[in-house]
């Protein structure tokens, strides 16, 4: 099977007549004005619709809003939607929509926010964090989307579509200048290679900028950002009804500040009381953006990747297919202790994931008052660990604190592998019950296995090289159905009310680290989620706009995750409520000023969790204690109680060119990031901002100056907690700068 399904993310469009059953493969324009922002084509379902048409909570994303918001990479997302954060823990991005979030990085898993970029699921969680030098919008699903996108979206999918090649000549490009020595380079140029027959875009970024966080062993910062991609797309039509678009990319993205952190909760971190105990001085990390590591930390992220995507156009519908082959390469580098003691270093985290994915859908025209969608999916992911060196330098004394080493009394060196295979088969049947009533019910279903193996010395043991011993139990299988019902009511032509049920399913979870060895950890069961959402989506007056929702989730089997270094395990807790109501809120008061309000409440709770692990400071204060505790009505981690974003943008146009402001604030009322809630992120706020000038002279030339966090809050981005330390990072501190960019 050789075609590609076009990409079932959003395809921003203005809606001029009624969207056609599946998306142009031609990139369109951005809305111009408020009173489009309903009419703006989507396809959350599958097919092309209008925004304001889709029973889903959404946040459509259009490439100039993107553009004006400063959004550079998949992280910026969260700063302009409510109800969505992205954390790392340690090096792996962990999205989070309405509380729902990955709590593990182990191998082979999964995030239960599914992750789309042209229609092509990305399994990989470090291969989550992208850079968007060519993107045409964003759309954030909130909820459960088990039925359309598959067994790991139980809270929610985040779908990116990049610019379709085009037969008309068009491009974007930029440059910048901030602060940190910070250089950026990006932009895609598209056209036409043989009328109407062959297009092509290429697309390209570049960044290089000086560390945040300061060394205070060595001196100077941490190693900064080196990133680069490059993604090249051709599209073919060799008729009207046939298209195909072979894609091809590249990234690599260097990070020495994800873990270039300093211990953050509290308690002791052992490094410091073991140091104290022995009369040793030791560095202390007094303020923020500031480490003391044995080691330099880095993060290396490696993609690249071949897809294909076809459309076939038929009678009754159209026919996409999806074929994509994807590969991932991970390197860490990382001071697991967070202190300049020598307890624990992980020398070499090397993760390889290698995936290849094929889907084929239908969608059907409006077939009297029906609608049809139904698709088949296949995953086949190897990711191996190879290897993962873990060096242990303490075991009652000596201690060494750097620059001194000292001799390592725990060494492991380990090899291991999770191979994973999925099957789905959905359908989605649509019917017009009346010209204003319409009913949506679907189903998916979901088969998966995995194998896993793995082998270590330690000790300094004999060297086990590549030898894996698989887990004797073979095949360990995970399936389950999920259901989705809606109901939409149109109370006019340009205002909706739905409601709908849904069920979302993340997939069990073998943790390579079991095996070979009995008695066997049972394995981590899937999570399941229960959703009942209403909501209405509507202009309640020219230039205003409205989108709001109200949720209640049941939530059980919540997989979470704990690391004792260098193990780490995974279990199920109980069960977990969510209840809340989010929107957002578009004005455009006169022309040229535009007003955007989007917020969230959010309650949730374990019901029940019984026995959770929590690290909690030793009584002596030397370190944590891996302790059970009942964790039961404890705020489930990544789940702010209130947030928010605002921004207003202005535009005038004189003789001389067009002048343009922007201001951009969002706010945390705080999160937690264990069950426990021992660590804690208080309540924040950060603010963007530009300035810009267009002059007539030049078209497409547009001069920017912009800051962000130009308040310079402090707030955690990354945390690993272990029995050494509750250890973090922080995000970006103030940044500023100065952009040109030229569009054609």
């Amino acid at each position: 099977m050789l075609f590609v399904l076009l990409s079932s993310g959003a395809v921003a469009a203005t809606a001029q007549t009624p969207p056609s059953s599946s998306p142009s493969p031609a990139a369109a324009p951005s809305p111009t004005s408020a009173q489009d922002i309903g009419d703006i084509v989507v396809t959350a379902q599958r097919r092309s619709e209008r925004l304001r048409d889709v029973p889903i909570s959404i946040t459509a994303l259009t490439q100039d809003r993107l553009i004006q918001s400063g959004i550079n990479n998949m992280v910026d997302i969260q700063r302009v939607t409510p109800g969505v954060q992205l954390p790392f823990y340690g090096g792996f991005l962990q999205p989070a929509i309405r509380g729902i979030s990955s709590a593990g990085a182990g191998l082979g898993d999964s995030s239960n926010v599914a992750v789309y970029v042209d229609g092509i699921y990305q399994p990989s969680q470090s291969g989550q964090l992208l850079d968007l030098p060519d993107v045409q919008s964003v759309e954030i699903l909130k909820g459960p989307q088990g039925t359309l996108y598959g067994q790991n979206a139980a809270g929610g999918a985040i779908t990116i579509n990049t610019v379709t090649p085009r037969f008309d000549l068009a491009g974007r490009m930029s440059a910048s200048y901030g602060n940190y020595d910070d250089i950026a380079l990006r932009g895609y140029i598209t056209g036409p290679i043989v009328d109407e027959k062959i297009a092509v875009s290429i697309a390209g970024a570049y960044e290089n900028r000086d560390g945040y966080n300061h060394d205070i062993l060595r001196g100077g910062r941490d190693r900064g950002l080196t990133s680069h991609l490059i993604r090249g797309r051709i599209l073919f039509k060799p008729t009207e009804t046939l298209s195909l678009i072979v894609g091809a990319y590249s990234s690599k993205r260097s990070d020495g500040g994800i873990y270039a952190g300093q211990p953050v909760g509290p308690g002791t971190a052992l490094g410091y009381a073991l140091a104290d105990a022995y009369g040793i001085p030791i560095a202390l990390t007094m303020r923020p953006h500031q480490f003391a590591l044995n080691v330099l930390p880095i993060t290396e992220i490696k993609t690249s990747g071949v897809n294909l995507i076809g459309k076939l156009e038929l009678d009754l519908g159209t026919i996409n297919s999806t074929t994509a082959l994807s590969r991932v390469h991970v390197h860490d580098v990382a001071d697991v202790d967070y202190t300049a003691a020598n307890l624990g270093i992980v020398n070499d985290l090397t993760l390889k994931n290698r995936n290849f994915i094929q889907e084929l859908n239908f969608t059907s025209r409006k077939l009297g008052r029906m609608t049809v969608s139904a698709g088949l999916f296949y995953l086949a992911l190897t990711e191996r660990g190879v290897p993962g060196d873990f060096t242990g330098y303490f075991a009652g004394g000596p201690l060494f604190v750097y620059p001194n080493f000292g001799t390592p009394t725990l060494y492991i060196h380990q090899f291991s592998r999770n191979r994973k295979r999925s099957y789905a088969a959905y359908a989605e049947v649509g019917y017009d019950i009346t010209d204003s009533l319409s009913l949506t019910v679907g189903g998916r279903y979901s088969y998966e296995t995995q194998k896993t193996a793995d082998n270590h010395s330690v000790l300094f043991g004999p060297d086990v090289g590549n030898v894996l011993l698989p887990d004797p139990r073979g095949k360990i299988a995970f399936k389950r159905f999920t259901p989705r019902a809606t109901l939409r009511y149109a109370l006019n032509p340009s205002s909706n009310v739905y409601a709908s049920y849904s069920q979302g399913f993340k997939s069990g979870y073998v943790n390579s680290g079991d095996a070979p060895f009995p008695p066997y950890v049972k394995p981590v069961q899937p999570e399941k989620v229960y959703a009942y959402e209403v909501g209405y989506k509507g202009r309640l007056a020219t230039g205003l706009n409205l989108n709001i929702a109200a949720f209640y989730y049941d939530y059980k089997d919540l997989q979470v995750y704990t690391y004792s270094p260098p193990v780490e395990f995974y279990r199920n807790a109980a069960s977990a409520r969510i209840k809340g109501i989010d929107g957002d809120l578009t004005w455009e008061a006169v022309q040229g000023l535009t007003f955007t309000v989007g917020a969230a409440y959010l309650d949730a709770h374990y019901t029940k969790f019984l026995n959770a692990v929590a690290y909690l400071p030793n009584a002596g204060g030397f370190g944590f204690d891996v302790t059970a505790i009942d964790a039961s009505g404890n705020r489930l981690p990544r789940a702010p109680k209130l947030s928010g974003n605002a921004s207003v943008r202005f535009q005038k146009s004189t003789e001389i060119g067009q002048f343009g402001a922007y201001v951009g604030g969002n706010y945390n009322s705080g999160i937690s990031y264990d069950a426990a809630n021992t660590v804690r992120q208080g309540r924040y706020a950060l603010l963007d901002a530009e300035l810009s000038f267009s002059p007539s002279a030049i078209k497409g030339l547009r001069l920017v100056a912009w800051g962000k966090n130009l308040t310079n809050r402090n707030y955690l981005s990354s945390v690993l907690e272990s029995q050494f330390v509750l250890g973090g990072s922080y995000g970006d501190p103030r940044t500023y700068g100065v952009r040109a960019e030229f569009a054609f």
